[in-house]
């Protein structure tokens, strides 16, 4: 009786054994998927968070970027501004601005011709031939100007002001523009205007008008003052490089005067 107990026990304490195992296979792949899919999980995170900071940098370098394209062309709208208020001749400065930009970009590194000093690191260069020819670029000779006509319409004394006076001329010379500005203006003595003509001005900023007006010489104009503003609500002041020209019948009388508008 106690034999047939005891093997009972025993054949029920292999089942139970046996019972567990399994149960425990069944949940060992379980177990496994669920922890891949949280490592992949937290992997995913990981990379929306960095891709979210690389996105971030982009877009910094991207706005500075195009500010220091902006600073670059206001740079060189002011350069042709300042060259042709001195007379130079506008071809020129257009050719050889549209040189410069067009120009490779020179290798700093040392050509194979070079020779290095060992201890001083100094660049001695590889000197040419002494029979090639050297050229040496000069800039063509300064456009010859017509002498002035002064039976023709013309401008003198043109300045930049920020008002004008009980006389029509200027209450201030070249003040200094910012965006809180209230007008700009520019103000001259105008020679050999006939009544009824045309005289108008025409605003730039950046080589783009953005504001143009006219209007009608009521009397012949010899030494008088004349003058044209604008304000915030016929364009916005935005800080760079700005110039006016003024015409007479739609013929520019005098060279555009360039101006600047700085941030504060």
């Amino acid at each position: 009786m106690n034999l047939k107990v005891n093997s009972a026990l025993q054949t029920a304490g292999v089942g139970v054994i046996a019972i567990f195992l399994a149960g425990c296979a069944s949940s060992s792949p379980q177990l496994t998927a669920t922890a891949v899919y949280s490592q992949a999980r937290a992997e995913v995170e990981s990379l929306r968070a960095t891709a979210t900071i690389v996105r971030a940098r982009m877009k910094t370098t991207l706005e500075y970027a195009g500010t220091r394209v902006g600073q670059a062309e206001e740079a060189g709208g002011l350069l042709r501004y300042s060259l042709i208020n001195l007379g130079t001749d506008t071809s020129f400065v257009e050719t050889s601005v549209s040189q410069i930009e067009s120009a490779p970009t020179r290798n700093p590194q040392p050509t194979p011709g070079d020779v290095r000093a060992p201890d001083t690191g100094v660049i001695t260069p590889h000197l040419p031939p002494t029979d090639v020819p050297t050229v040496i670029a000069t800039a063509p000779p300064a456009a010859t100007l017509p002498a002035p006509d002064d039976s023709q319409p013309r401008l003198e004394n043109i300045v930049m002001a920020s008002g004008v006076d009980d006389s029509d001329c200027a209450s201030d010379a070249n003040p200094r523009f910012t965006p809180q500005s209230e007008a700009i203006y520019i103000v001259a003595n105008a020679h050999n205007v006939a009544a009824g003509a045309n005289i108008s001005s025409r605003w730039y900023r950046r080589g783009t008008e953005v504001a143009y007006f006219s209007f009608q010489a009521e009397n012949n104009i010899n030494g008088n003052c004349i003058w044209f503003f604008i304000d915030q609500t016929d364009t916005p002041f935005v800080p760079g490089a700005w110039s006016v020209e003024i015409r007479v019948d739609n013929i520019s009388i005098a060279t555009p005067v360039s101006f600047q508008i700085t941030a504060e």
